[in-house]
């Protein structure tokens, strides 16, 4: 009965050996470690918050039309989402202009 066993256990190491070296074997170690860089992840955040600006702003403009909410609250809100996207921008401006620098210095 323990042989069995054995013989069992040994086929499933040979399978998943068979089926693991052509799945796993191919990755890259350049993939698995890459390095961090934190102006560029602070640019990609930044390009998604624009978008999701946008898109409140566009909501927004909805929802006035379908008077869900005031014309006075619709201004404020307007004004604070106009006012964060301006900010996301230029900081996208200052770090592409970064980007552009550190590409000629090379």
């Amino acid at each position: 009965m323990g042989f069995v066993h054995f013989l069992e256990l040994i086929f499933v190491v040979v399978v998943l050996l068979l089926v693991g070296i052509p799945l796993f074997g191919k990755l890259q170690l350049k993939k698995l470690v890459e390095t961090v860089d934190p102006e560029n992840d602070e640019y990609k955040h930044l390009l998604v918050r624009k978008e999701e600006t946008l898109i409140s702003i566009k909501e927004l403009e909805c929802d006035l039309n379908t008077e869900k909410i005031s014309d006075s609250d619709y201004q404020e809100l307007r004004k604070k989402l106009e006012a964060e996207a301006n900010e996301i921008i230029e900081r996208l401006d200052q770090l592409e202009q970064s980007r552009k620098k550190t590409k000629s210095t090379r």
